[in-house]
């Protein structure tokens, strides 16, 4: 199920943070624990875990914030000033749709807080909307709508893959897709050289409008924080299973979805561009 959500600034010319996932991510867990604590605390601090792995997924994830008006931003700021009167974010998860009405409310006239030691930014939820879901075929067109991360271990450490210029991005982007999908079926086998061949992605924008975006992210207390490198701004064509592209399209496409990556929205053909 996916929400849309439209929040209003309290102020105008409000200091919104550039590196904003985190915060918020913490606030949907915040709201999420008002409801349901249990599961609050199954989705911060553990997830749905692959079999025989020690990989765990959250199986949500959200947009990056929607800001149609702010002023330019001089080089080297950590902020944006906004000018907007409503900004929107879109907030996607893979669960029960009869579950839909119950989230809905948790965020109607909420507030929300982004803020550091130097600038806030502070918002009241002024509507939530319920998003139609889409038809889910074998082959499909997305747009990013938040940075998409994908990455191959080397030395124990995340090389983030660029769509545009990595060979390996497709085969990783598969294997993480079968991943996901394992952590709620744990029965299902696929070695990656199965998954590469059975998930097909096709990047169809223009490599130089291809945008990349560096942030700040930490999934628990107990991790240290690390530098995320992620790109967006660009189509790519899906050619999977429709288990496993909804998998993707609800619960987010590639790492660190919880902290707002791999959000998607379906795109009306195969030219269309973000």
């Amino acid at each position: 199920m996916r929400f849309k959500l439209y929040l209003r600034p309290v102020r105008d010319r409000q200091k919104l943070l550039f590196n904003y996932q985190y915060p918020l991510q913490a606030w949907l867990y915040a709201k999420l624990a008002e409801a349901d604590a249990d599961y609050a605390t199954f989705l911060h601090g553990r997830g749905y875990s692959v079999p025989n792995s020690r990989k765990t997924f959250k199986h949500f994830t959200f947009s990056s914030l929607h800001i149609p008006k702010a002023e330019p931003v001089p080089k080297g700021q950590t902020y944006m000033q906004i000018r907007s009167e409503t900004i929107s974010l879109l907030i996607s998860f893979y669960v029960d749709k009869a579950a839909e009405d119950f989230v809905m409310g948790l965020f109607k006239e909420q507030q929300l807080s982004i803020y550091n030691r130097d600038h806030r930014a502070d918002f009241v939820v002024e509507r939530v909307e319920a998003v139609p879901p889409p038809l889910i075929e074998t082959s499909m067109v997305f747009r990013t709508i938040s940075p998409l991360v994908v990455a191959r271990k080397t030395n124990s450490h995340d090389q983030y893959l660029n769509p545009a210029v990595d060979a390996d991005f497709g085969r990783f982007f598969a294997v993480n897709l079968i991943d996901k999908f394992r952590s709620i079926q744990p029965t299902f086998e696929m070695d990656a050289d199965t998954a590469a061949r059975l998930v097909k992605f096709e990047l169809l924008s223009d490599p130089d409008r291809i945008k990349k975006r560096g942030f700040l992210a930490k999934e628990t207390k107990t991790e240290e924080t690390t530098k995320v490198i992620g790109y967006h701004n660009f189509t790519f064509a899906l050619t999977a299973p429709t288990d496993l592209i909804e998998v993707g399209y609800w619960g987010g496409f590639g790492k660190f979805c919880a902290m707002g990556c791999g959000c998607v929205d379906v795109a009306t053909n195969k030219t269309s561009t973000p």
